[in-house]
């Protein structure tokens, strides 16, 4: 920052700063009482040696009071002088300076009554007691006039409007409230209250010798700008100072504004070397982050960030410094979390099933925000449960307070997974869901990327207000259905009604979900392990019903009506568009149906926890499908999804169970797949269950809008 942009800046400031302040304290009234009272000197030379005398009488005292002669209405208000505003008005000398107050009599020293609580009065309408006649002293001649504000605003010692209003000719009948240049019926123009003071004040000039008062600091002030003007730039801010200056002086004294500028001074200069402090020289090690945007697919990372040094925390409280170019030649996944993400933590052990995975082709390094507020405290404190419930302590290390590849990599939602690939490119923000054994398998042979799910920043993170999924202009009525809608978070289903029309939207919610939304008679109090699907039902319609992991198996529905419509017929549309989709209905039934029964075998409890984080990576194309302290009606709705009829338990469902099957179990037929449950403790017996039960069963529909 170069020293004219320092100086505009303070230049901003401070005009900034002291015409909020005038504008709020000082009134439109007295503004122009003060520019006419200086025209009216500057036309007029001389002044008499009376009104002179006056002038000084009032610099003295304080006070307005003793500049007019004849009695009036005007009201007595506390301003308090002291703040130097009279002789800032008349640009004279200082002076001893005391309140108005403290220049009156004893006798008439009390406290000013609120400006809007007076009453408006002409002099004929006071009670005798305070009407004031023939000669008076000087103390007695002025009074402040009740400006009886609308609105009306009190500041410190002052009380003044900003609608001013006009003091009453002598003579005038109704000595009300009027706009300017308004007349009476009966005659008497209303003068304004600033020609009435410059009248009285500034008489035809009379041939006496002129006084020269003495120099002000402001005017000592504008004498040496005016010598510095051609010999430094101090000089371009000289008015405004000067004006800033005079502003400022109506309410406090020359100290307090000298110190409040110098005030002002230091913290622009602080504020200034903070900035510079916080851009990265050349020498710190930073050279080049300050250029830096965010990165699209497909773009490199910039030699400046290999470059940097990252130190990388471990959660057992060891700590090892790297330079990022040495993670180069891998596959670089960068896990964002924080301790405010549930999921996020769920999701390490995976995470580190992949780093096992791909030892040596592979590095995840999870990264925590700046911008999440974590405190070493806060971590600890969060993985302290962890370690007291599960016995779990997270393996890989962490980067703490980042904003290096938080501002590089953007993203608005947590959990985000960010691939960089072993040629140094940012290959997409992806979900976590998307980073499987199966897929990192094939990038690494292929290099193509179209199996990860490109994650944006998300466009609806608050749920609510969502974009309709088809653009409703000029429609009168659309019921679509479709499906996962990429950088959306699931939208709940309700009716929103805007302007006459109603919207109703099911967002990206998986395809069991949807069902259970469409048809909540047929599925209440029924598990999915009692799911049964007629014979014609494929398998492709099956699998989707358990995916409760990918985002093939999610959906969205969008119904618009260019009129008003029920929650209950708003469903209604929307079990007629699923039906048509997939072109399956369901429905209750009770009776017996074939089903596998079941059971633990307690001889050989393989099957039991041994604890540890919860855990469900079953993923197809895993090396093996892994299951820990998993909830047993949990494991129970996997190999339901595996098999073709129920599957029946009439134990205890409060077990936990640790399974850990082959990579290839998804590919067996049903009896290898039994088989291989009964090595594990967990035997399946055909049987028949009668009951109520969903069934699923094929339609002939139409699809129609």
């Amino acid at each position: 920052m170069n020293i004219l942009k320092f100086l505009a800046f303070v230049m901003g400031c401070i005009i900034y700063i002291f015409e909020v302040l005038v504008k709020h304290y000082l009134s439109a009234a007295i503004a122009r009482f003060t520019q006419l009272l200086l025209k009216k000197i500057r036309l007029k030379k001389h002044y008499t040696s009376e009104i002179l005398n006056r002038i000084k009488a009032a610099v003295s005292s304080g006070s307005l009071r003793v500049l007019l002669e004849e009695c009036s209405t005007l009201r007595r208000t506390n301003v308090d002088s002291s703040s130097g505003a009279l002789r800032l008005l008349f640009d004279c000398a200082s002076t001893p300076t005391r309140s108005a107050v403290e220049a009156l009599p004893k006798p008439s020293r009390r406290n000013a009554k609120h400006v809007s609580t007076m009453s408006q009065r002409n002099p004929k309408a006071e009670p005798k007691a305070s009407r004031l006649g023939g000669e008076v002293s000087h103390s007695k001649d002025f009074f402040l006039t009740n400006f009886a504000p609308t609105p009306a605003f009190n500041a410190a010692g002052l009380g003044f409007c900003f609608t001013v209003t006009r003091i009453l000719s002598e003579g005038d009948p109704k000595p009300t409230r009027r706009k300017f240049e308004q007349h009476w019926e009966k005659g008497g123009n209303w003068l304004s209250i600033e020609q009435v003071f410059v009248e009285k004040l500034v008489v035809n000039p009379m041939p006496i010798n002129r006084v020269k008062p003495k120099r002000s600091v402001l005017r000592s002030f504008k004498a040496t700008c005016k010598v510095l003007m051609y010999r430094a730039l101090l000089g371009l801010i000289c008015p405004v100072v000067q004006r800033a200056l005079k502003y400022l002086l109506f309410f406090a004294d020359y100290k307090r504004a000298y110190r409040m500028i110098l005030t002002c001074l230091f913290l622009c200069l602080v504020s200034m070397f903070s900035l510079s402090a916080q851009t990265p020289r050349k020498d710190s090690g930073a050279d080049g982050l300050s250029h830096l945007v965010a990165l699209k697919p497909g773009d490199k990372i910039p030699d400046a960030v290999w470059n940097q040094s990252l130190e990388l925390n471990y959660f057992n409280g060891k700590k090892k410094t790297i330079k990022f170019a040495d993670l180069k030649g891998k596959l670089i996944l960068l896990d964002f979390w924080s301790t405010g993400c549930p999921s996020c933590i769920e999701g390490i052990p995976d995470m580190e099933l992949i780093q096992q995975r791909f030892k040596d082709k592979v590095q995840v390094v999870m990264v925590n925000s700046k911008r999440n507020k974590d405190t070493p405290e806060r971590i600890k404190k969060r993985f302290k449960k962890y370690k007291d419930d599960f016995n779990y302590t997270p393996v890989l290390p962490t980067i703490l307070n980042d904003t290096l590849f938080t501002s590089l990599l953007p993203h608005n939602t947590l959990p985000t997974i960010a691939i960089i690939n072993p040629k140094g490119q940012f290959v997409l923000n992806s979900y976590a869901s998307s980073i499987t054994e199966d897929i990192i398998q094939d990038f690494l042979k292929t290099g193509v990327s179209s199996r990860f799910i490109e994650k944006s920043e998300i466009q609806n993170p608050e749920r609510i207000n969502t974009r309709p999924l088809v653009d409703t202009t000029g429609l009168l009525f659309c019921s679509v259905m479709s499906g996962y809608r990429e950088n959306y978070l699931g939208v709940y289903p309700a009716v929103a009604y805007s302007k006459g029309s109603s919207l109703f939207q099911v967002g990206n919610y998986f395809l069991n979900s949807c069902y259970q939304l469409a048809f909540p008679d047929v599925f209440q109090g029924a598990q999915s392990n009692l799911f049964v699907f007629d014979e014609s039902i494929t398998k492709e319609f099956t699998d989707l019903i358990y995916d409760f992991k990918t985002t093939k198996g999610q959906f969205w529905y969008q119904l618009y009506l260019r009129d008003s419509i029920t929650q209950e017929l708003a469903f209604d549309y929307f079990r007629k568009a699923l039906t048509e989709r997939f072109r399956v209905a369901v429905e209750r039934k009770k009776g017996a149906v074939a089903a596998y029964a079941l059971s633990l075998d307690v001889s050989r409890p393989l099957w039991k926890t041994k604890g540890g984080m919860y855990m469900n990576s079953v993923d197809k194309g895993n090396e093996s499908l892994i299951m820990q302290n998993m909830p047993l009606n949990g494991v129970i709705g996997f190999i339901r999804s595996t098999l073709d009829k129920p599957v029946i338990f009439e134990g205890k469902s409060a077990e936990r169970i640790d399974l850990h099957l082959p990579g290839n179990f998804l590919g067996l037929s049903i009896k290898e797949k039994i088989a291989a449950l009964e090595q594990y403790g967990i035997k399946l017996t055909p049987t028949q269950y009668s009951g109520e039960y969903p069934y699923f069963y094929a339609v002939s529909t139409k699809h129609t809008n």
